[in-house]
């Protein structure tokens, strides 16, 4: 089956990414457009000589080259930051409303995990089934983030229409798709970067006190991260509760008091902060039958007091 021509705004690591993954399945990439002309003949020379290359000014000067790509575009990806897209809706739809370019039942989807297709509303006026779809994938590379595309799940939502080809599309890749309710789209988004960006964060957090144990950050990264590769693997295979391990799960009361105090001494607040709302965390997945009931009561104690005393509610 003929996949549709495609129409890419915004070309960085992620939109790249899946311009590259859709080429590698028969795609046709028309057009790519971005803020700097630069960036867009960077991301049309990956994608292959067929793609034109725009700045974002020459796209709404509307050349006739540009009529006959858009007329055979049938899918519009935008995979801009989430502040840009509501403006690029607007100015979409003006130009696909225009006399010149043929009247077709497309598609537009956009790549925020925060943001519903609601954002593209303009575009429906003009024509278009709208929807969004958001890899559950971390990507630092375009290259390596395309093949990665493979094995991720993408949450899709919006008009039926526009889900049905988001799925179809997600199948071609080689990935796996689920629907998500467009109200709970920042909830789920938050989910996303807690299990992600902020898990970078943590494990930030875990380095800067490696530091202050006197080992360089190489070394740190080297000896926590088979650690953390360990910890994901429990959790591949168990849910939390079982994969849980270490302090908390066995509930030692000595070593949360003498953690608690190596982190003061330290001076690491951001370090206490982040201790002190996972540990309890951690003791809810416990259990209420747990051996150790009354050393989890206590250390539980011992967090609220430590809450209380850093500012925490």
């Amino acid at each position: 089956m003929k996949r549709p021509s495609v129409l890419i705004v915004g070309a960085g690591r992620l939109g790249t990414a899946l311009g590259l993954a859709l080429k590698a399945k028969g795609y046709e990439i028309d057009v790519v457009v971005t803020r700097r002309l630069v960036a867009a003949r960077q991301a049309a020379r990956a994608f292959g000589p067929g793609t034109m290359a725009l700045s974002a000014p020459q796209l709404l000067r509307f050349s006739a080259r540009l009529q006959d790509c858009l007329n055979r575009c049938s899918l519009v990806l935008i995979a801009t930051p989430d502040d840009s897209i509501a403006r690029i809706a607007e100015q979409l739809a003006v130009i696909f409303k225009s006399k010149s370019v043929r009247s077709l039942r497309r598609i537009a989807l956009h790549t925020s995990g925060a943001l519903s297709a609601d954002v593209l509303r303009p575009l429906r006026s003009a024509g278009f089934a709208t929807g969004s779809l958001h890899p559950l994938i971390s990507i630092s590379d375009s290259r390596s983030g395309s093949e990665k595309l493979a094995s991720a799940f993408f949450s899709v939502e919006g008009d039926p229409k526009a889900v049905r080809v988001a799925s179809s599309l997600v199948r071609d890749l080689g990935g796996r798709s689920f629907r998500i309710d467009s109200r709970r789209k920042a909830l789920y988004h938050a989910a996303a970067v807690t299990a992600a960006p902020n898990m970078t964060a943590l494990f930030d957090i875990a380095l800067e006190m490696l530091g202050r144990c006197g080992l360089s950050p190489q070394r740190a990264r080297q000896v926590l991260l088979p650690l953390a590769e360990s910890t994901l693997a429990n959790l591949a295979r168990q849910d939390p509760a079982q994969a849980l391990t270490g302090t908390f799960k066995r509930g030692d009361v000595a070593t949360v008091e003498k953690h608690l105090a190596a982190l003061k001494s330290a001076n690491l607040p951001q370090a206490l902060a982040a201790y002190v709302l996972l540990g309890q965390r951690s003791l809810s997945l416990v259990g209420r039958h747990h051996a150790n009931r009354a050393g989890l009561d206590q250390i539980a104690r011992i967090l609220s007091r430590a809450a209380n005393t850093s500012g925490q509610h």
